[in-house]
């Protein structure tokens, strides 16, 4: 399938699943949190409150609710919904981030990831990188990333750039 066509799809069908989850049409972005500390995700709800991009937040422990107006938490993503989300935040527990690469989404992940040495931080000026890299498990850190993330999302070349090395993987 085409990149652009795959894009324009993306962007198309996460309008639908922010209208199922309660989300504002308002953010272009919207992202999946998959971090299993309770203490860390309550203190980065307080910093995704104010980014221009809505939050998906998968838990176990999570009685599908909404944090705020651009962050949900819920206990299980469906399937079938996961390709519409343009990026995954995920702590070292992650198994299956091969699979988040097949469906062209864009890992944030941290340096001691067990696929860490696969992984590049995305340089837009060389075009080079996959993903973006946080160093600690800490909300400084992951917040940090988000905003290199976001900065590279307004430049739509520079994005797709980006996603074409992540379907290279």
């Amino acid at each position: 399938m085409d990149l652009n066509m795959v894009l324009k799809e993306k962007k198309e069908k996460n309008l639908l699943l922010k209208k199922k989850l309660l989300l504002s049409n308002r953010n272009k972005a919207i992202w999946l949190i998959k971090i299993n500390s309770k203490t860390l995700i309550k203190e980065l709800r307080d910093a995704l409150v104010v980014l221009p991009c809505d939050f998906v937040i998968e838990v176990e422990w999570a009685n599908n609710e909404k944090l705020a107006e651009n962050v949900v938490a819920i206990s299980k993503v469906d399937d079938n919904s996961v390709i519409w989300f343009d990026f995954i935040v995920c702590d070292d527990e992650i198994n299956n981030l091969n699979s988040y690469f097949e469906l062209w989404i864009t890992p944030i992940v941290s340096n001691k990831n067990h696929l860490s040495s696969l992984l590049k931080e995305f340089n837009p000026v060389k075009n080079e990188g996959n993903s973006y890299i946080y160093s600690s498990l800490d909300k400084w850190s992951i917040f940090y990333a988000l905003i290199r993330y976001l900065e590279n999302y307004k430049f739509p070349f520079d994005n797709k750039n980006l996603v074409k090395n992540v379907i290279n993987f």
